[in-house]
């Protein structure tokens, strides 16, 4: 396992337009490079932005994101187009009137290949 010591910022574009989606290094559960033009990243978003990723990422296999963080065990910045191969989106427990209900949380399993 990766050690993720800065946010992951995501880079696409739609329709002419550049969105970002940064991600806090406390939401990176795993980044694991199988090879310098492959890697799987495991996220766990909780509370009110899980929206956003979920939107983000939503049918966006086959997409390119730009990558960019830092690799703290390799030392090196990682700044590259990516295409999203595969995805897995698992959505926790909804907001309920439960007392003791979890908040709302989503996992994700982004795999990448360097463009």
């Amino acid at each position: 396992m990766e050690y993720v010591s800065e946010p992951i910022i995501f880079t696409k574009e739609i329709e002419g337009r550049i969105i970002d989606l940064t991600v806090p290094e406390g939401f990176v559960k795993d980044l694991h490079f199988s090879t310098n033009e492959h890697f799987m990243l495991m996220l766990r978003v909780v509370g009110p932005d899980m929206k956003k990723v979920v939107d983000f990422f939503e049918d966006g296999e086959d997409e390119i994101y730009n990558i960019r963080t830092f690799d703290a065990v390799e030392d090196k910045e990682i700044n590259d187009d990516f295409i999203l191969t595969d995805l897995y989106m698992d959505e926790g427990p909804n907001l309920g009137v439960d007392i003791d209900i979890e908040p709302a949380m989503i996992r994700l399993i982004l795999d990448f290949l360097k463009k």
